[in-house]
Order: structure tokens, then C-alpha cells, then sequence
């Protein structure tokens, strides 16, 4: 054999040993591929796990905020029943035809006037818009006359006992009772 022949020979050597080398190296580079795909979808789905149950307990956590929530809006409402009815209540009127303090602030609460006890102008004037009188402020006769209309009772323009006590059965049957 030959000098070239022995090259050739170590050159065919060093060629194939490189290429060992090389595909070595490719399949090294496959394997650590591999190795980092399968790390990555298992932190992908621990990840997926994670912030499954993260939604899970924020679901709970949501459902259960609701419940109370539920839970103090029916006591809310059952305390607005409760003062509604003690307001409804402090202001039935017994119909005496005394159409005192009691009786003018359960008149104001229907009208929505100040509620003061006192029998002013905002007030007569909220009671004449009602009754359909000339809304001046001041109770006359006509103001009483359009009363005891709006009542259903003897129409004199005079006050008295007989039209308080059907104002206060309207004021009580206006107020629930």
C-alpha cells in the first residue's frame, strides 16, 4: 500500500470518525429535545393543574361570597319590613275626630310633607294638591268644603268631628290598616 493509499485511508478514517461524532452530537441534541419537551409539558400541565384548582377555590370563595351576600340582603330586607311596619304602626290613628299632633304627622307622612306634628302651610298645601282644592297654603272654608268631598261626607265647609274622623279611617287605610 501506497503513501496516497494510506492517506486516503486515514483520511476515510477521520471522515467517518467525524461523522460518528456528528451524528453523536445530532442524537445527544434529539435526546436533550426530547428531554426538554417532556420537562415543559410536565410543567405545562402541572401549570394547567394549578390553575385549575386556583379557579376551583375562586369559584368557591365566589359562591360562598354570594350566599352571604343573599343572606344579608334577606335580613336587610326583613329589618326594612320590620321598621316599615313599626313606622306604619306608630302611625295609626285612633279615630276620635281629634285631629291632633298624632293625626297631622301620619297626614304628612302620606303627603310626604315635613313631618312636624304641626298643621302648616307646606302641609295644607300637600292636602289641598290631593283633594283637588286651590293649593294657597291657608285652610278656609273651601279647603273644608273640598275635604269633606274628597271624603264622602256631609259637604257644610265647616271641620268638625265628623270630617276628622273620616280623615283619620282615609289617613288608616292609606297606612295598611
Amino acid at each position: 500500500m501506497g503513501i496516497f493509499d494510506r492517506f486516503k485511508k486515514k483520511t476515510d478514517e477521520a471522515a467517518n470518525a467525524v461523522e460518528n461524532k456528528v451524528d453523536e452530537a445530532a442524537k445527544a441534541a434529539e435526546e436533550a429535545k426530547a428531554a426538554a419537551e417532556a420537562r415543559a409539558k410536565a410543567m405545562a400541565d402541572r401549570a394547567e393543574k394549578e390553575l385549575a384548582a386556583a379557579k376551583a377555590a375562586a369559584e368557591k370563595k365566589a359562591a360562598e361570597a354570594e350566599k352571604k351576600v343573599e343572606a344579608v340582603e334577606e335580613k336587610v330586607e326583613q329589618k326594612v319590613a320590620e321598621v316599615k311596619a313599626a313606622v306604619s304602626e306608630a302611625l295609626k290613628l285612633d279615630v276620635d275626630g281629634n285631629f291632633g299632633p298624632a293625626s297631622i304627622k301620619s297626614l304628612q307622612h302620606l303627603l310626604g310633607a315635613k313631618e312636624d306634628g304641626l298643621l302648616g302651610p307646606e302641609t295644607i298645601k300637600a292636602l289641598q294638591s290631593k283633594i283637588g282644592a286651590a293649593a294657597d297654603g291657608v285652610w278656609g272654608t273651601e279647603t273644608s268644603k273640598a275635604l269633606q268631598k274628597f271624603l264622602g261626607v256631609t259637604v257644610d265647609g265647616e271641620a268638625g268631628p265628623e270630617t276628622f274622623k273620616a280623615l283619620q279611617t282615609w289617613i288608616n287605610k292609606e297606612l295598611g290598616f
